[in-house]
C-alpha cells in the first residue's frame, strides 16, 4: 500500500506520541500535550494537522494550529512586528517530523501544503513557524522557503527549556530556531 496523507484523528494520538519520541527525542511531547494539540488543531470542524500513513503506521506528522488556537511555540521568540498579518490572523506550524527513511521525498512539503489548504478554508492570512536551523543540510528552512516562507529571525537555544532528550545534542537542547513567516493571503 502506498503512503497517504490524511487529517490527524483522535485515535492517532498514542502513535503520534510514540513517533515523535523516536523522531525528535523522548519526551518532546507528553501524551497530554499531543491530546491538547489535537484539540487545538481543529477549528470550525476543520482539522489543520495532517499525518503521513502507510500500512497503518505513522511516517510523518505536521501539527498545525489555526489562528486563535495558539499563543507561542515550545520556546521563546516571536517578532510580531515583522509579520505580514497580526497574530489573530496567523496560524502556527507547531511541528513537522518525517520518518528518516522517508525524508528527502517531498513529504514534508506535501503535508504542509495540505495544512495550508485547510488554513485557507478558515480564512487564515499567514503562518508562522520555528524552523530547526541544525536540520541536515538546513533542509527545514530550504523546504519552507520553497513554499514561500521568509526568514524573520534566529532564536539560539530555542528549545533549551523543553525537558526532553534532543536526538542531536542531548539535554538540554542547544539548537537554534529560525522564525519564519508565510503570507498566505495572496496564494
Amino acid at each position: 500500500m502506498a503512503a497517504i496523507i490524511r487529517d490527524l484523528k483522535k485515535g492517532d494520538i498514542p502513535a503520534v506520541k510514540d513517533f515523535t519520541d523516536h523522531s525528535i527525542g523522548k519526551g518532546y511531547f507528553t501524551l497530554d500535550e499531543v491530546q491538547d494539540l489535537y484539540q487545538r488543531s481543529m477549528k470550525d470542524g476543520i482539522m489543520c494537522s495532517q499525518v503521513l500513513i502507510e500500512d497503518g503506521k505513522i511516517l510523518g506528522v505536521r501539527i498545525t494550529l489555526p489562528p486563535g488556537h495558539w499563543q507561542s511555540g515550545k520556546g521563546q521568540g516571536l517578532n510580531e512586528a515583522k509579520w505580514a498579518h497580526p497574530k489573530k490572523d496567523t496560524a502556527y506550524f507547531q511541528s513537522l517530523f518525517i520518518d528518516l527513511q522517508h525524508t528527502g521525498q517531498g513529504w514534508g512539503k506535501k503535508l504542509s501544503l495540505r495544512s495550508i489548504d485547510r488554513l485557507k478554508e478558515l480564512g487564515a492570512l499567514g503562518v508562522l513557524c520555528h524552523s530547526w536551523k541544525e536540520s541536515p543540510h538546513n533542509s527545514s528552512r530550504r523546504y519552507l522557503e520553497s513554499i514561500g516562507f521568509r526568514w524573520i529571525a534566529d532564536h539560539p537555544m530555542y528549545w533549551h527549556e523543553v525537558n526532553y532528550q534532543c536526538t542531536r545534542c542531548g539535554q538540554p537542547c542547544v539548537c537554534t530556531a529560525q522564525e519564519m513567516y508565510l503570507d498566505i493571503s495572496s496564494l
